[in-house]
């Protein structure tokens, strides 16, 4: 399930073995895809659209906040009772996958699957991994698991609330993140924002 690798990719991304990383950030090109909607709503550092650290994970109040769209708590096939999700469409076209917490009590990530969510950094779904990173600028990034096995997530430019999941033909990942020349061709899947730790 996507909520138990992001928790994972969370872990992974603290251990150094796993890390490509680099001391320079300087600007990064924005995305220059073509054909992009106009957004909806945004992603931003603080959330996306109406749904911020704040927003409890409850499908009537999230459902009030998207009231153009269906709305709908799911379990996955792989999950159970405590791997609920609350998933946002266009008609069938999947949007958002809002994901809870462990007490199922707020948001811990929204995963974005379609440009109808713009992006503040301005990057946009489809754009290519050397469009937005260089060997100079990388970020630190890390293996997909689970359901992102195969993929690799970094943290989006300059930012540790928004993580970009990229997916390319080879080379084959393991436990290793592709050379950044190896993955110039990948192209950026999803976008995730992770919510702040609550302090208890």
């Amino acid at each position: 399930m996507k909520v138990k690798a992001l928790y994972q990719l969370a872990a992974l991304m603290l251990v150094t073995s796993h890390l490509v990383a680099c001391s320079s950030r300087d600007e990064v090109q924005a995305s220059t895809v073509e054909n992009v909607p106009t957004p909806a709503f945004m992603l931003s550092e603080d959330g996306v659209g109406p749904l911020n650290a704040d927003t409890p994970f409850n499908l009537i109040r999230i459902g009030d906040a998207f009231q153009n769209y269906n709305v709908v708590e799911e379990t996955p096939l792989n999950g159970g009772e405590n791997n609920r999700v609350i998933t946002v469409k266009e008609q069938v076209k999947p949007v958002l996958t809002i994901n809870p917490d462990f007490q199922q009590k707020h948001i811990f990530s929204v995963i974005v699957h379609d440009n109808l969510v713009g992006n503040k950094l301005g990057h946009t779904l489809g754009t290519k991994f050397s469009e937005i990173y260089t060997p100079e600028t990388l970020e630190q990034c890390a293996p997909g698991v689970d359901d992102w096995a195969g993929k690799v997530m970094c943290y989006a430019p300059k930012n540790t609330r928004i993580l970009y999941l990229f997916s390319g033909a080879s080379p084959k990942v393991t436990d290793k993140v592709p050379t950044p020349a190896e993955m110039q061709d990948w192209v950026l899947e999803e976008f995730v924002w992770k919510a702040p730790t609550k302090q208890q």
